[in-house]
């Protein structure tokens, strides 16, 4: 997750102080990512403090003998305080943020260490007076409707949906979505990348993966299968910027005849226009066209 931390664990050196000694509390916090109703959505639970109720990010203490897998496995754990375990679909690192806590941290060093990750939870139908739709709208919030919070909250946010994003921009099948003066203007280490980051504020870059090409975001987003207006919406909100539907839609079905999203002889039911086409995205066509 953060090799450089872990190395630490790895190798501990005698003259080293320890955890207690430095007065800092290490903490999994997993920012869980969803869309409701049409809206990109974050989890994120109420918990009692001493201010009363308040919005934050859930959290795990990891187990320092298992080294990474006990990160791993507190991150997914701090996500299931979200959702149900069978509801993640994807799980990914953001990144170590290191907080104060207190007005007296100077002269007291005490701090949490975040190890920051991001999850996707699956899309959940709208079923009228479906008790998981109450559920969910209990922890979750529309990022365009983000309450005050806590400057941890804050902090430990804006690192994970820094990455949310990067990976985002960052696969094939956006790079060939987007037009070059948005792709450029959201990737290039410009502000204000997504209307999000201004009310976030600033975040670090995030670490960079490498191997295996990122399957797209949006295929944990989105149900299965999806119609294009979805995926259309999804990346005007993320983005903040309009997209021409006519040049959306042709660059789609290019990416159709490379394979790795497929057209079904099937439509949208129930919709109040017309229904669209439904598409799938092809897992084994994935790897041979990101790497064109």
């Amino acid at each position: 997750m953060t090799p450089g931390a872990m190395h630490l664990d790895r190798e501990p050196s005698t003259a080293q102080p320890t955890a207690a000694e430095r007065g800092y509390a290490v903490v999994a916090s997993t920012v869980v990512f969803r869309v409701l109703r049409g809206e990109l959505c974050v989890g994120l639970p109420n918990h009692r403090t001493t201010d009363g109720l308040r919005r934050g990010v859930a959290s795990a203490t990891p187990n320092a003998l298992a080294l990474d897998a006990g990160l791993e496995a507190a991150a997914r754990l701090a996500a299931t305080s979200v959702v149900p375990a069978r509801e993640i679909v994807r799980l990914g690192h953001a990144g170590v943020r290191t907080f104060a806590n207190g007005s007296s941290a100077a002269m007291h060093p005490s701090a949490a260490m975040h190890i920051v990750s991001w999850a996707i939870a699956r899309p959940l139908a709208l079923t009228a007076g479906s008790p998981d739709i109450v559920e969910a709208e209990e922890h979750f919030v529309a990022l365009s409707a983000l309450p005050e919070l806590d400057p941890v909250t804050r902090g430990v946010l804006a690192c994970a949906f820094d990455a949310f994003l990067d990976i985002t921009l960052a696969d094939a099948l956006t790079r060939r979505l987007l037009p070059r003066h948005i792709l450029f203007r959201k990737t290039d280490g410009f502000a204000g990348r997504s209307p999000f980051e201004q009310a976030l504020g600033e975040a670090s870059d995030a670490n960079s993966n490498e191997g295996e090409p990122e399957v797209p975001v949006f295929v944990g987003l989105l149900p299965d299968p999806f119609p294009l207006s979805s995926l259309r919406e999804l990346y005007e909100r993320l983005l903040g910027a309009p997209l021409d539907r006519g040049n959306f839609r042709r660059q789609f079905h290019e990416i159709i005849s490379h394979g790795p999203i497929k057209a079904l002889p099937i439509f949208e039911r129930g919709v109040p226009h017309r229904a669209g086409q439904l598409f799938t995205f092809d897992r084994a066509a994935w790897a041979r066209f990101a790497a064109k």
